[in-house]
């Protein structure tokens, strides 16, 4: 960090109005996709319902940066990249915008008509799925203050904000009941939140060594071919175990299956790296 004049309330400003270099590179790489859209939009780059694109663009963007905001914690604990921990709250907001252009986009694309998109909302599964997951990301991005903070207490906060599971899960939900042809990415978040869950539950339960994360990176990466094989039977009538085999042939393509295990894997190896090499915590430094 370097001394400089912004105000500590800017983005990429720490609280003591120093730039911050981790938080300025998180808040350009959140800027970016929308950077992206805009340019698709004037440059003409998109198919002759630009509207529609620039609603699954945004939807897409919006399940992955959520899903973005759960490696914050797992990222601290196994890298001990406490930093990480200055970002959190602009990854979450940066989902709940990038969701809220996503909706604003589908009203655009149906002309603002109110009664129309009243009617899909509540008639159509998947909208309403997906308008509860939004409300709770709403209550969660209004409550991301230190204000909101002293008022509830750290307790409550973070009650309140473990919610945000929930949130992801139906998110996902929606996400999959929309696709149309192609399940891979649905499978991918499905299974990259499997393990970001896991994790979770591994450092409830017990320390999160290189065997049981291996076996976590292992089942999730599975649980990820199931997700997608079982899509696939549910909409064309495949074969599941013809699509769960092909998610772990290398030949074809890098399936879900196998990204969610690379994922696993490289966090295993990484807890085992800094286990035997890194600093040891403070507490065992004393002793």
């Amino acid at each position: 960090m370097i001394a400089s004049t912004p105000a500590s309330w800017t983005p990429w400003t720490d609280r003591a109005g120093r730039i911050s270099f981790i938080k300025l590179a998180t808040l350009l790489g959140l800027l970016a996709p929308a950077m992206w859209m805009i340019a698709e939009w004037r440059l003409g780059w998109l198919s002759p319902k630009p509207t529609g694109d620039l609603v699954r663009e945004s939807g897409d963007w919006a399940m992955r940066i959520l899903v973005l905001s759960l490696v914050v914690t797992p990222l601290r604990y196994v890298a001990r990249f406490n930093r990480a921990i200055l970002v959190r709250r602009m990854v979450g907001l940066a989902a709940l915008f990038y969701t809220l252009l996503h909706i604003a986009l589908w009203c655009l694309d149906l002309h603002f008509e109110w009664l129309r998109i009243a009617t899909e909302l509540v008639l159509r599964l998947f909208l309403t799925v997906g308008l509860v997951a939004t409300l709770l990301m709403v209550a969660l991005g209004v409550t991301s203050n230190d204000w909101s903070i002293r008022k509830l207490g750290s307790a409550g906060w973070n009650r309140l904000h473990s919610w945000v599971y929930v949130a992801t899960l139906l998110s996902l939900i929606h996400y999959f009941m929309e696709v149309r042809l192609d399940a891979s990415e649905a499978a991918l978040m499905c299974g990259l939140f499997m393990l970001l869950m896991s994790f979770r539950q591994i450092r409830k339960r017990a320390t999160p060594g290189f065997l049981n994360l291996m076996l976590a990176a292992l089942v999730c990466s599975v649980g990820a071919g199931l997700i997608e094989a079982l899509y696939y039977k549910l909409s064309t009538s495949v074969n599941i175990s013809r699509v769960l085999m092909a998610n772990f042939d290398v030949s074809y393509r890098v399936s879900p299956a196998l990204w969610v295990l690379g994922a696993g894997l490289a966090v295993a190896v990484l807890a085992n790296l800094r286990a035997r090499f890194g600093p040891k915590p403070a507490r065992a430094a004393r002793a």
